[in-house]
This record gives structure tokens, C-alpha cells and sequence, in this order.
């Protein structure tokens, strides 16, 4: 007996029964849908014998497991969702009187929706960061792209570490991808090998500013020399007629008196932002092409020329995108009560 093909979908039905009573013949749907003239004339002949279009049943195995073998199944995913497939199945076998197999268990995982994926953000929010967040996004509610975020320069620093970052798996549903079990967590330990390099950039709607090295730690006398050296020529290009707001986050070494002092004798302008800023967006595009440009890079000095190359072929669109992203952002984060977004 030649094996069965897909079931016909409800919308397929739909479109066949249309086309009948239409006065099409079933060859002709058939050719128009590219399904065989005899798949529809069973559907119609079924239809009219027993008004109704449901697919008839399959014959096949019984299945080994039971519905209550996917709820034990469901509960030790969700005890630790970054155990491998094979550790999943050898707690189960030990916990349960049948055998269960490593296909067997990934298939009922799947029927219930659980797939393994890397999660998407290695970050976590404190409480007092998350309070702080929603407080935030509330007051600039009201801000809109045109009269208000355009005037931002967004600025940050960034250290690249080659070799280090990781993807971490965990299973999850599709509508848990921002779970905070679901997400990995921040690894604050510097590695100690590894090229790497630090780096400052700033950019603004048209596009992206300037970027460069960092060499070291980052203290307040360095970083008045790196907005001194690079923060200007941007004014100077995007908004020698308008006005403009230095955005920053809460890194000690931008609020330090000393930084403090040097912005208001340069009369600038600061924006503080919570944590995560659109420039970090950025930040994650870069180290995505930089994974294509590994065999470019053999020192430090490799590692510094492919940013700035990245830097300078990001595409001045996706930077518009991501100001015109920033009020469903605020929203967002207002709606999770300050906990990580799909932003």
C-alpha cells in the first residue's frame, strides 16, 4: 500500500469547496492547487456523505508514552532548563518503572512545545535596577522621535574578548524566550586570555559617530580625554545648528566630580540612562560580524582595525530604526515592570 500523504489544512478545504461550487471539476482545482484530481474528488465525495471535512483517522503504533510521562517530563525541564537532552532522559529512567529512549523524550518535548535554544541575552536586572528602569521610562513617556530623541548622542563603552563568548542552551516554549529562567546570566570575571580591547563610540539619528580604543582601565582623567578627542567632531558634523544631549549610563567614571566639573565648563548637556541603551544594539552587531572575521584578526591591533571597519559599514537606516524603536522600548519596559524585553 503506498503511503499516505499530508492531511488536506483548513484553509485548502475551504478554497476546495469554494472552487466546486463554483462549477470547477475536480481536475481543475486540482491543477490549480497542485493537488492530485483524486485527493479532491475523495474530499468532496466524503464531504457530501458525511457534511462534514474532517480528516479521517491514521492507523499507527500506540504511542509508549502516557500524557502523565509529559507532565514529569515538563516539570524536570522546567527544574533546570539547561540540562542536555541525555541528562533529561537519565533522570527520567531512574525516576519512572518504563525506559524511555533519548529520541522518544526529545519528540514528547517537542509535542509540548519545548524546543532547546540559546538564549538570547546574557544579562539579569537588580531590583533596584528594574525600579529604576520603569521610573525612568515613565517620565520620558512623552518623548517622541522628531522633537526629542533626535537631539541624543548615545554613548558607551564596549571591551571585545575573543574566544569567551559562549551560547548557553536552554529548553523552552516559544512564547518563554524572555523568561528569566530562560535567560543565561552575566559572567562578571574578567578571562585572562584571550585578545581583547576596550572601546568608547558614540552615535546619533544620522547615523553612527566616532569610535576608538581605550587602552586600559578607564578612569575619570581618561575618559574627559576621550570625549575631548572624539565627542566634538560629531557636534560639529550632525548638529553644528541644533541643539544636542550627551546620553550616558551610571558608570562611576561619568559621574565622577572630575567628569562632572570638565561637562559643565564644555556646557554639555547630559542625558543619564538606566542600563541598556540602543547603542548596545550596536555593540551586539558588531560582535556578530566580528565571529565572520576571526581569521582577519591575529593581534590586538587586528582586533581594533576589524571594529572600526564594522563601525564604519554599519548602515546609517538601521541606526534610524533603532531611535524610531526607542518609545515602543519605553513601553515595553513599562509593561514588564522593568525586567528584560524582547529589545
Amino acid at each position: 500500500m503506498a503511503p499516505r500523504g499530508r492531511d488536506l489544512t483548513t484553509p485548502q478545504k475551504e478554497t476546495i469547496m469554494k472552487m466546486s461550487e463554483s462549477g470547477m471539476s475536480s481536475r481543475k482545482i486540482g491543477e490549480s492547487m497542485q493537488i492530485s484530481a483524486n485527493t479532491i474528488q475523495k474530499f468532496l465525495k466524503r464531504n457530501r456523505a458525511n457534511n462534514n471535512d474532517e480528516n479521517t483517522g491514521r492507523s499507527g503504533r500506540k504511542r509508549f508514552s502516557t500524557d502523565r510521562d509529559d507532565r514529569v517530563l515538563a516539570r524536570l525541564v522546567k527544574s533546570n532548563r539547561r540540562q542536555s537532552l541525555v541528562d533529561i532522559t537519565t533522570e527520567y529512567n531512574q525516576r519512572a518503572p518504563k525506559q524511555l529512549s533519548t529520541r522518544t523524550v526529545r519528540r514528547r518535548l517537542y509535542d509540548l512545545g519545548y524546543k532547546r535554544c540559546a538564549v538570547t541575552k546574557k544579562i539579569t536586572i537588580g531590583e533596584k535596577n528594574r525600579k529604576a528602569r520603569v521610573d525612568w521610562c515613565r517620565g520620558k513617556r512623552r518623548w517622541t522621535v522628531e522633537t526629542d530623541w533626535c537631539k541624543i548622542i548615545f554613548s558607551d563603552e564596549m571591551k571585545v574578548v575573543l574566544g569567551t563568548d559562549r551560547k548557553i542552551y536552554v529548553w523552552r516554549k516559544s512564547d518563554e524566550k524572555f523568561n528569566r529562567d530562560c535567560l543565561g546570566v552575566e559572567d562578571a570575571r574578567s578571562p585572562r586570555a584571550g585578545i581583547s580591547a576596550m572601546f568608547w563610540g558614540c552615535l546619533c539619528i544620522d547615523g553612527v559617530g566616532t569610535i576608538t580604543e581605550v587602552d586600559g582601565n578607564i578612569n575619570s582623567a581618561k575618559y574627559i580625554s576621550v570625549l575631548d578627542t572624539n565627542l566634538w567632531s560629531v557636534i560639529t558634523k550632525n548638529f553644528s545648528n541644533k541643539p544636542w544631549i550627551l546620553q550616558e549610563d551610571n558608570c562611576p567614571v561619568h559621574r565622577s566630580a572630575m567628569t562632572t566639573a570638565w561637562k559643565t565648563q564644555q556646557s554639555i548637556e547630559t542625558l543619564t540612562w538606566p542600563s541598556q541603551s540602543i547603542i548596545e544594539n550596536v555593540w551586539r552587531m558588531i560582535k556578530i560580524r566580528l565571529e565572520r572575521r576571526l581569521e582577519d584578526i591575529r593581534n590586538r591591533a587586528d582586533l581594533i582595525r576589524v571594529v572600526k571597519e564594522i563601525w564604519e559599514d554599519i548602515n546609517s537606516e538601521d541606526i534610524i530604526c533603532l531611535y524610531q524603536s526607542i518609545p515602543r522600548r519605553i513601553e515595553a519596559v513599562i509593561k514588564s515592570k522593568g525586567y528584560i524585553t524582547q529589545y
